[in-house]
């Protein structure tokens, strides 16, 4: 099962209180991944989501590859 979950909070929010908290989200399971992202600038955020649009839609930097390349990747990164 996947479970994905957003939480935002602002900067003097961030303590052991609430790292507890989202350590009893995951309770009982092997595995989470956490990501933390910070945005000071929603501007500059913006701006860069509609260039990558446009890049994507130029196929300006875009990397493609099959399911069997994909495969043989993961299969060498594990070993």
């Amino acid at each position: 099962m996947f479970m994905k979950a957003v939480i935002k909070v602002k900067l003097s929010e961030l303590d052991d209180s609430l790292l507890n908290r989202i350590k009893n989200l995951f309770e009982g399971q092997e595995n989470a991944e956490l990501t933390i992202a910070f945005n000071s600038n929603q501007e500059n955020y913006y701006e860069t989501l509609d260039r990558s649009i446009k890049d994507l839609e130029r196929r300006n930097g875009l990397i493609s590859f099959t399911m069997e390349e994909l495969k043989s990747y993961t299969n060498r990164m594990k070993s």
